[in-house]
């Protein structure tokens, strides 16, 4: 029995385009899922960064002169649960306080989102 040649491609050179496209949807598929991620950490850190200036600007808000101590809150803002650690260190001067505020996300206490350094005057 004599087998002509046809134009065409082999089992073999499919299974091989088949598992090259594999891949390449696999890598495509991590490469989306790392991209998700990394912006939801994005918008973890804005809200912090929003949340601890909401917090130093308080101070001014009330118009109060802080006590030298550490406070510690639980705060929702935009639907995530941040732990919020307020810091009040005396300085040289007499009519100046430093304020630390470390933000915290309340599912990973372990880890600092973001921390500031403030300033505040008592005139």
């Amino acid at each position: 029995m004599k087998f002509s040649k046809t134009n065409g491609f082999t089992l073999i050179e499919c299974l091989v385009a088949l598992f090259i496209v594999a891949v390449v949807l696999a890598s495509a598929s991590r490469a989306i899922g790392v991209i998700i991620s990394d912006v939801h950490d994005s918008f973890v850190r804005e809200v912090a960064i929003w949340l601890a200036e909401n917090e130093y600007n308080q101070f001014y808000i009330d118009r109060r002169y802080p006590e030298i101590g550490k406070n510690t809150k639980q705060i929702t803002l935009a639907g995530i649960d941040f732990n919020v650690n307020e810091e009040v260190l005396q300085t040289p001067n007499p009519y100046f306080r430093r304020i630390e505020i470390m933000i915290y996300e309340k599912s990973t206490p372990d880890h600092m989102i973001y921390k500031t350094v403030n300033f505040i005057a008592q005139y």
